[in-house]
């Protein structure tokens, strides 16, 4: 386990071909690692999450930079639909997989077990598995493929130098997609000591890590839950600055900078009224 820099992360992620996206929605996101995954100019991606994923699953589909998705659900909450997987769901330019919970997150755990299969055969009626590629039929039952990630990326709001995570509540589904990963790779808001991190309580252990990113204010726009609330007002201005035809200038003003630049640009007054609103 290292901690490394966004640049670092930026050469690693260069020759990537399928990765995963952590959190659930609007918490937990890794917003800085995408924006350093665009950054590395990668591309023809294979993108997958927790089964809601959000504006930065969105960012990665408008900027060209994802071919397939297996993601059930990608919106911006309240606000609505996530524009750009609107667009390129409707113009054919993304493949997007016919998927629901249960198809999704039994790749992963049958990834993890190095399993052919993972039965899923208490689903019921259910017309996504009706001839579904993803599905497999073992002695009868029908369950899902492995779902193999290279690279996973997650977001915790603290963690150690030994890779250890602290979650200040759910972890959703971080800890299956870290285990169907070959590489993981998390940005946490602060490093701190191991004492620390065994007093708070460790969410998900170092040995599931790879490498560990420091990045104040990582998740936003979204949110880090303990720590600081989704940016409402700013998802609503990409929302609208998209549908305008203004994506491209979106990404040159705030993903196309370095993530001191980044967090610069943001009023300092809403970071603090974000950070409140988390308490």
């Amino acid at each position: 386990m290292s901690i490394i820099s966004l640049l670092d992360v930026e050469h690693r992620l260069r020759d990537v071909s399928s990765v995963a996206l952590g959190g659930m929605l609007l918490e937990n996101r890794p917003s800085a690692l995408v924006r350093a995954l665009l950054r590395a100019g990668t591309t023809d991606l294979f993108l997958c999450s927790a089964p809601a994923a959000s504006w930065d699953a969105d960012v990665l589909i408008g900027a060209g930079r994802v071919s397939t998705v297996r993601i059930p659900h990608i919106s911006l909450a309240s606000l609505g639909l996530a524009p750009q997987a609107r667009r390129a769901a409707e113009d054919g330019s993304v493949t997007f997989e016919d998927c629901d919970e249960a198809l999704l997150l039994g790749g992963y755990i049958a990834a993890d077990h190095n399993a052919a299969v993972q039965v899923l055969d208490n689903m019921g009626t259910n017309d996504l598995v009706d001839d579904n590629p993803l599905t497999v039929t073992s002695g009868g039952l029908t369950g899902v493929a492995p779902l193999r990630i290279d690279v996973a990326l997650l977001h915790a709001p603290l963690g150690d130098e030994n890779g250890n995570l602290v979650h200040f509540g759910s972890r959703w589904a971080d800890v299956l997609i870290a285990r169907a990963a070959r590489h993981v790779i998390v940005q946490v808001d602060r490093v701190i000591s191991t004492a620390e991190a065994a007093r708070l309580g460790v969410s998900i252990p170092g040995y599931l890590v790879d490498d560990v990113v420091e990045t104040p204010f990582g998740a936003h726009p979204l949110g880090s839950v303990g720590s600081y609330t989704a940016d409402l007002a700013h998802l609503r201005d990409y929302q609208e600055q998209t549908k305008a035809g203004g994506f491209s200038d979106y990404v040159t003003q705030h993903c196309d900078v370095d993530h001191d630049t980044y967090v610069a640009g943001l009023p300092a007054a809403r970071l603090r009224d974000l950070e409140r609103g988390a308490c």
